[in-house]
């Protein structure tokens, strides 16, 4: 999978300082990230048994007690770029570990909430959580400099 990503953090991916990535879980990105079924029309999201209690609920948006029961897509490595249309400098690292934060408010508390007539009302103890999938990153594999062409294999 391919993210684009600042130049800062190009470095310091590089240098060991930034041992993660994360990108948060929306409608618009989820099937890039998350494992899902489709039948028809319809599309769903497969999930651990071990960590969803009752009936499951393709939303990714659900908090389930903070804990997140969808599986990710088991990608090995992430190929990220630098630009603003991903069209500079590559780098390529493995993916030693994949898991699910929710997203927090400033207060440090996650930003939940319910949905009403499909509108997100926030409500201290929702049923729902914006969350992020963390990407651990492991040993850099391949570094291309676009500018100078020059490229790095690891």
């Amino acid at each position: 999978m391919r993210l684009v990503i600042k130049p800062e953090s190009f470095n310091e991916i590089i240098s060991g300082k930034k041992k993660t990535e994360a990108r948060e879980i929306k409608d618009t990105t989820f099937r890039k990230y998350l494992q899902t079924w489709t039948e028809d029309d319809n599309i769903g999201l497969l999930y651990n048994k071990a960590l969803m209690e009752g009936e499951p609920v393709s939303e990714i948006y659900l908090y389930n007690n903070g804990v997140y029961p969808y599986i990710p897509i088991d990608y090995k490595y992430l190929s990220m770029t630098t630009g603003p249309t991903g069209s500079g400098d590559i780098l390529v690292v493995e993916i030693v570990n994949i898991t699910f934060e929710p997203v927090l408010q400033k207060n440090g508390y996650p930003i939940r909430f319910n949905i009403v007539e499909d509108d997100f009302k926030p409500c201290k103890n929702g049923n729902y959580c914006f969350w992020y999938i963390v990407y651990h990153l492991g040993k850099v594999v391949e570094i291309k400099h676009r500018k100078s062409g020059a490229e790095h294999i690891i």
